[in-house]
Protein backbone atom coordinates (compact mmCIF):
# COMPACT_ATOMS: atom_id res chain seq x y z
CA UNK A 1 0.00 0.00 0.00
CA UNK A 2 1.23 3.09 -1.15
CA UNK A 3 1.20 6.57 1.01
CA UNK A 4 -1.17 8.12 -1.10
CA UNK A 5 -3.28 5.15 -0.55
CA UNK A 6 -3.00 5.46 3.03
CA UNK A 7 -3.68 8.66 3.41
CA UNK A 8 -7.21 7.93 1.19
CA UNK A 9 -7.88 5.34 3.40
CA UNK A 10 -7.86 7.03 6.29
CA UNK A 11 -10.21 9.49 4.62
CA UNK A 12 -12.59 7.80 3.08
CA UNK A 13 -13.02 5.99 7.17
CA UNK A 14 -13.17 9.81 8.22
CA UNK A 15 -15.72 10.50 5.55
CA UNK A 16 -17.92 7.45 6.61
CA UNK A 17 -17.52 8.32 10.63
CA UNK A 18 -19.30 11.59 10.48
CA UNK A 19 -21.97 10.51 7.92
CA UNK A 20 -22.79 7.93 10.11
CA UNK A 21 -22.87 10.17 13.21
CA UNK A 22 -25.54 12.50 14.55
CA UNK A 23 -25.95 14.78 11.30
CA UNK A 24 -24.32 18.30 12.68
CA UNK A 25 -24.67 20.90 10.83
CA UNK A 26 -21.52 21.04 9.07
CA UNK A 27 -21.71 16.99 8.15
CA UNK A 28 -25.47 18.36 6.80
CA UNK A 29 -24.16 20.62 4.85
CA UNK A 30 -21.26 18.10 3.30
CA UNK A 31 -23.64 15.65 2.33
CA UNK A 32 -26.19 18.25 0.86
CA UNK A 33 -23.59 20.27 -0.69
CA UNK A 34 -22.28 16.95 -2.39
CA UNK A 35 -18.64 17.45 -0.91
CA UNK A 36 -18.79 14.12 1.04
CA UNK A 37 -20.04 12.03 -2.40
CA UNK A 38 -17.20 13.88 -4.60
CA UNK A 39 -14.41 13.61 -1.84
CA UNK A 40 -15.65 10.06 -1.12
CA UNK A 41 -15.18 9.48 -4.58
CA UNK A 42 -11.77 10.49 -5.69
CA UNK A 43 -10.39 8.83 -2.53
CA UNK A 44 -11.81 5.47 -3.91
CA UNK A 45 -10.07 6.36 -7.08
CA UNK A 46 -6.49 6.56 -5.48
CA UNK A 47 -7.39 2.91 -4.30
CA UNK A 48 -7.29 -0.77 -6.09
CA UNK A 49 -9.89 -1.45 -8.44
CA UNK A 50 -11.96 -3.74 -5.48
CA UNK A 51 -12.04 -0.09 -4.07
CA UNK A 52 -13.37 1.47 -6.95
CA UNK A 53 -16.52 -0.71 -7.67
CA UNK A 54 -17.97 1.26 -4.62
CA UNK A 55 -18.73 4.38 -6.13
CA UNK A 56 -21.74 2.94 -7.81
CA UNK A 57 -23.27 2.30 -4.21
CA UNK A 58 -22.44 6.14 -3.39
CA UNK A 59 -24.54 7.58 -5.98
CA UNK A 60 -27.10 5.37 -4.70
CA UNK A 61 -26.54 6.70 -1.63
CA UNK A 62 -26.57 10.51 -2.38
CA UNK A 63 -30.07 9.46 -4.49
CA UNK A 64 -31.78 8.62 -1.20
CA UNK A 65 -30.17 11.64 0.08
CA UNK A 66 -32.89 14.21 -1.75
CA UNK A 67 -35.39 12.72 0.50
CA UNK A 68 -34.71 15.23 3.21
CA UNK A 69 -35.45 18.32 2.61
CA UNK A 70 -34.10 20.10 5.60
CA UNK A 71 -31.19 19.41 8.19
CA UNK A 72 -34.12 18.74 10.77
CA UNK A 73 -35.44 16.15 8.72
CA UNK A 74 -32.28 14.11 9.18
CA UNK A 75 -31.81 15.20 12.55
CA UNK A 76 -35.28 13.63 13.95
CA UNK A 77 -34.72 10.13 11.65
CA UNK A 78 -31.43 9.57 13.17
CA UNK A 79 -32.22 10.52 16.50
CA UNK A 80 -35.55 8.62 15.95
CA UNK A 81 -33.92 5.37 14.45
CA UNK A 82 -30.55 5.43 16.45
CA UNK A 83 -31.49 6.98 19.81
CA UNK A 84 -30.93 4.51 22.71
CA UNK A 85 -33.82 6.20 24.02
CA UNK A 86 -35.86 5.11 21.64
CA UNK A 87 -34.10 2.80 19.03
CA UNK A 88 -35.27 -0.47 18.46
CA UNK A 89 -32.23 -2.93 19.51
CA UNK A 90 -32.26 -4.23 15.72
CA UNK A 91 -31.08 -0.81 15.06
CA UNK A 92 -28.53 -0.02 17.01
CA UNK A 93 -25.39 1.41 15.76
CA UNK A 94 -23.33 -0.11 19.27
CA UNK A 95 -21.20 -2.87 18.61
CA UNK A 96 -22.30 -4.84 21.75
CA UNK A 97 -25.90 -4.56 21.09
CA UNK A 98 -25.73 -6.33 17.88
CA UNK A 99 -23.10 -8.89 19.01
CA UNK A 100 -24.12 -9.67 22.44
CA UNK A 101 -27.98 -8.57 22.83
CA UNK A 102 -28.93 -10.93 25.43
CA UNK A 103 -25.70 -10.96 27.61
CA UNK A 104 -25.58 -9.62 31.32
CA UNK A 105 -24.52 -5.82 31.88
CA UNK A 106 -21.60 -6.93 33.46
CA UNK A 107 -20.73 -8.65 30.46
CA UNK A 108 -21.11 -5.65 28.17
CA UNK A 109 -18.99 -3.41 30.36
CA UNK A 110 -16.14 -5.86 30.46
CA UNK A 111 -16.14 -5.80 26.31
CA UNK A 112 -16.37 -1.68 26.78
CA UNK A 113 -13.94 -1.51 28.79
CA UNK A 114 -11.70 -3.81 26.86
CA UNK A 115 -12.35 -1.66 23.78
CA UNK A 116 -11.56 1.60 25.47
CA UNK A 117 -8.33 0.18 26.56
CA UNK A 118 -7.73 -0.82 22.83
CA UNK A 119 -7.83 3.28 21.73
CA UNK A 120 -5.66 4.43 25.10
CA UNK A 121 -2.96 1.68 24.34
CA UNK A 122 -2.88 3.87 21.11
CA UNK A 123 -2.94 7.26 23.31
CA UNK A 124 -6.68 7.86 21.98
CA UNK A 125 -8.63 8.72 24.95
CA UNK A 126 -12.88 9.48 24.35
CA UNK A 127 -14.75 12.13 25.46
CA UNK A 128 -17.62 11.50 27.98
CA UNK A 129 -20.31 11.25 25.48
CA UNK A 130 -18.31 9.57 23.29
CA UNK A 131 -18.98 5.31 23.12
CA UNK A 132 -16.36 2.99 22.66
CA UNK A 133 -18.48 0.71 20.50
CA UNK A 134 -20.33 3.25 18.65
CA UNK A 135 -20.02 2.32 14.80
CA UNK A 136 -18.47 6.28 14.26
CA UNK A 137 -16.31 5.88 16.96
CA UNK A 138 -14.64 2.53 15.60
CA UNK A 139 -14.55 3.93 12.17
CA UNK A 140 -12.85 7.03 13.35
CA UNK A 141 -10.00 4.67 15.06
CA UNK A 142 -9.91 3.17 11.90
CA UNK A 143 -8.88 6.80 10.65
CA UNK A 144 -6.46 7.18 13.08
CA UNK A 145 -4.41 3.81 12.67
CA UNK A 146 -4.68 3.83 8.62
CA UNK A 147 -2.85 7.58 9.39
CA UNK A 148 -0.37 5.85 11.45
CA UNK A 149 -0.10 2.74 8.70
CA UNK A 150 -0.38 0.26 11.46
CA UNK A 151 -1.41 -2.37 9.27
CA UNK A 152 -1.35 -5.06 11.62
CA UNK A 153 -3.68 -3.55 13.74
CA UNK A 154 -5.56 -2.51 11.40
CA UNK A 155 -6.26 -5.94 10.16
CA UNK A 156 -7.23 -7.36 13.75
CA UNK A 157 -9.66 -4.37 14.80
CA UNK A 158 -11.11 -4.65 11.49
CA UNK A 159 -11.88 -8.61 12.05
CA UNK A 160 -12.74 -7.88 15.63
CA UNK A 161 -14.74 -5.07 15.69
CA UNK A 162 -15.91 -4.37 12.02
CA UNK A 163 -16.07 -6.82 9.79
CA UNK A 164 -17.98 -9.18 12.74
CA UNK A 165 -20.83 -7.09 12.73
CA UNK A 166 -21.36 -4.40 10.43
CA UNK A 167 -22.49 -6.47 6.96
CA UNK A 168 -24.79 -8.52 9.44
CA UNK A 169 -26.51 -4.88 10.43
CA UNK A 170 -26.56 -3.70 6.82
CA UNK A 171 -28.82 -7.01 5.96
CA UNK A 172 -30.95 -6.03 9.13
CA UNK A 173 -31.77 -3.00 8.08
CA UNK A 174 -33.00 -4.35 5.07
CA UNK A 175 -35.15 -6.51 6.24
CA UNK A 176 -36.68 -4.61 8.58
CA UNK A 177 -37.45 -1.43 6.05
CA UNK A 178 -34.55 1.09 7.69
CA UNK A 179 -34.76 4.36 5.93
CA UNK A 180 -33.59 3.95 2.62
CA UNK A 181 -30.24 6.44 3.02
CA UNK A 182 -29.14 4.94 6.38
CA UNK A 183 -29.60 1.45 5.04
CA UNK A 184 -27.49 2.51 2.47
CA UNK A 185 -24.77 4.29 4.29
CA UNK A 186 -24.89 0.89 6.76
CA UNK A 187 -24.45 -1.29 3.21
CA UNK A 188 -21.82 1.18 1.96
CA UNK A 189 -19.50 1.07 5.56
CA UNK A 190 -20.12 -2.84 5.00
CA UNK A 191 -18.56 -3.84 1.83
CA UNK A 192 -15.74 -1.06 2.19
CA UNK A 193 -14.49 -2.82 5.25
CA UNK A 194 -14.75 -6.12 3.75
CA UNK A 195 -12.72 -4.93 0.91
CA UNK A 196 -10.02 -3.48 2.80
CA UNK A 197 -9.84 -6.35 5.27
CA UNK A 198 -9.40 -8.38 2.09
CA UNK A 199 -7.14 -6.43 0.47
CA UNK A 200 -5.12 -5.90 3.74
CA UNK A 201 -4.90 -9.52 4.29
CA UNK A 202 -4.43 -10.38 0.53
CA UNK A 203 -2.78 -7.45 -1.67
CA UNK A 204 -4.12 -7.22 -4.62
CA UNK A 205 -3.65 -4.36 -7.46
Amino acid sequence: MTNDQDIARSAIYKYLSLAIDYPVEETAESLSSGMFFTETAARLEQLPTAYQTLTGELSLLQKELSGFARLEDLQVTYTSHFDLAVNKPSFSLYESANIMPAVKAEKTATFLVDLESIYGREGITLSDRDMPDHLATELEFMHFLCSQKKVELQADFLEKHLVNWIPQLAQSFLKQEMVPFYARLVMLIGHYVETDQEHIVTPQC
